[in-house]
């Protein structure tokens, strides 16, 4: 039986001169940014003297500062000449805001009229939140798992990983990593983690910190979301808003080697439960789930070809090195 949750941490008084902040770090799709803003600007009824928007491009050379400059000089713009990757970016962004609540939101999101004022509302209405997450949906409409989830133990990992979510009744299952279609919430509820393409957060739960640094992209919203609960504050996610999250642009980019750090940014969250004691455990229980997805996507790539299954067993093949080599202790490299 898990223990009752801590108390937040009170938070110090502070008066907020704005409602929101809105923190968007880009990198290379100055396209989907514009569609971003031209969306979230007129998707709210908030006053505009009440909120404001940080735009972080993080060195993106394909003209995104300049459009938008151009197209949305009410913005707040900062440039960086490298990449600082997604934490060290909005940490940059932080002491610019000056809003009362924070949002976090990818570049390749598409936000509907009335999702921002949704989530404003169920903050303000839960003293207790410190962090709320939405259903990010793909453009065909489906549910996207990575909106959010539990954190990562070595059940729900080994559970998704080697597939028994697809074969085993739920009742047999431990809460869920990541939420999908046949997981999903239908009603607000307390979870691990909500997704960093969209998060809503209380400033006053922060403290004055928000991405640990050592997280260079992916995992840092997972770390984030531990840190908050453990200092007592509920993580929370919502299916009565959505937005539409282009997810894997970005991820399409880059190289083999930047896309492992999806699986060390999981195992570094998973290194920092309480009562953590090995690695090796977990190491072993991804090498054997990417030896599985190698040949499960080898196989399904020579009956189905052209369904990208090809492009999964490769991925598959890469971290089913990189899983080899943290087993063997040849990595000692994290998040």
């Amino acid at each position: 039986m898990s223990p009752a949750p801590r108390a937040p941490r009170p938070p110090a008084p502070h008066s907020f001169p704005l409602t929101l902040s809105v923190i968007v770090v880009n990198w290379k799709v100055r396209d989907l940014l514009r569609a971003c803003l031209a969306s979230l600007y007129p998707g709210t009824q908030l006053d505009p003297a009440r909120w404001e928007v940080i735009v972080v491009d993080n060195a993106s050379g394909d003209g995104s500062p300049e459009m938008v400059r151009a197209e949305f000089p009410q913005a707040v713009l900062q440039v960086h000449s490298v990449n600082l990757g997604f934490g060290k970016a909005n940490n940059e962004a932080l002491p610019l805001c000056r809003g009362e609540y924070l949002l976090l939101l990818n570049p390749d999101t598409v936000v509907p009229a009335g999702t921002v004022d949704r989530m404003l509302e169920i903050m303000a209405a839960r003293e207790e939140i410190g962090a709320l997450g939405c259903r990010l949906r793909s453009p065909d409409g489906t549910v996207q798992r990575f909106t959010g989830g539990y954190a990562p133990g070595v059940l729900n990992v080994a559970s998704y990983y080697l597939f028994a979510h697809r074969v085993l009744p739920p009742r047999l299952l431990p809460p869920p990593l990541f939420l999908d279609e046949n997981q999903e919430p239908r009603e607000d509820t307390a979870v691990g983690w909500v997704s960093g393409a969209c998060m809503l957060l209380r400033r006053a739960a922060l403290g004055g910190t928000l991405f640990d640094e050592r997280f260079f992209m992916y995992g840092e919203d997972l770390e984030l979301c531990r840190r908050l609960a453990a200092d007592g504050w509920q993580i929370v996610y919502t299916p009565r808003a959505s937005i539409v999250h282009h997810g894997g642009r970005s991820l399409e980019l880059q190289s083999p080697g930047l896309r492992s750090r999806n699986l060390m940014g999981l195992r570094e969250v998973y290194m920092r439960r309480p009562g953590f004691s090995s690695a090796r455990l977990f190491d072993f229980v991804m090498f054997l789930a990417f030896l599985l997805r190698v040949f499960v996507f080898g196989l399904a790539a020579r009956a189905r070809p052209g369904r990208g299954f090809d492009a999964r067993a490769a991925a598959s093949r890469h971290l089913l090195g990189e899983s080899l080599r943290l087993l063997l202790g040849l990595r000692n490299q994290t998040g």
